[in-house]
């Protein structure tokens, strides 16, 4: 079946100019947004810096780097920069050496970013007709929610086996002719030594 270049033309062709006046507004209209963030609010006080202040993309540099350690001292809802009410996910990171770093979502929040996912997905060759196995956690890690919702976006039937028991992973592969699979690197790399361990040869035994 013959299937479109692009999973968003309006967004993937932009040209050059299209795409730096996109990025100025949406840089604008963040740091207008950054000023319901206590946290924000304070530290563009500090340095004196006002939403107009932000012209042209150069003036990124007048924006202050937040650090991991300002993500933990605003734990866990002090950089928001909208109401709780208005949020409807929370992720986080591990918090194994401190305070979690929690990140909020909105609705369109979630639809922007499994649509950002979608067009990558589509970019390496994804199609609606692939089986996608997603072995990322469905926890408070993003990875798994954010891939399943851009798999099903494309249109890929899923398989959200979620992390670890590779065996079961491999035995999906087999029994669902699971045809792309989404695993951090250093995972991806155990299922081949797994498959080795069982005699399985990939471009043989799997699609």
């Amino acid at each position: 079946m013959s299937y479109p270049k692009f999973f968003n033309p309006e967004m993937e062709t932009l040209t050059r100019p299209q795409i730096e006046k996109l990025q100025l507004e949406r840089l604008q209209d963040t740091v207008q947004r950054c000023m319901n963030s206590p946290f924000y609010k304070e530290r563009f006080r500090q340095i004196g810096l006002k939403p107009g202040d932000i012209k042209c993309l150069d003036d990124l540099q007048k924006i202050p780097f937040t650090t991991k350690q300002d993500l933990r001292d605003t734990y866990p809802f002090g950089i928001a920069s909208i109401p709780l009410d208005k949020c409807v996910r929370l992720h986080s990171s591990s918090g194994t050496t401190g305070n979690p770093v929690v990140v909020l979502h909105s609705a369109k929040d979630l639809e922007e970013w499994s649509n950002a996912l979608a067009r990558c997905l589509w970019m390496v060759g994804c199609r609606p007709e692939d089986v996608f196995q997603n072995t990322s956690g469905y926890g408070m890690f993003t990875g798994g929610l954010g891939f399943q919702y851009a798999a099903e976006k494309v249109g890929m039937l899923t398989v959200p086996a979620g992390a670890g028991n590779t065996r079961r992973q491999l035995k999906f592969f087999k029994d669902f002719g699971t045809t792309v699979v989404h695993a951090i690197p250093s995972y991806a790399a155990r299922l081949y030594e797994v498959m080795q361990e069982e005699g399985i040869d990939p471009r043989r035994d799997l699609k």
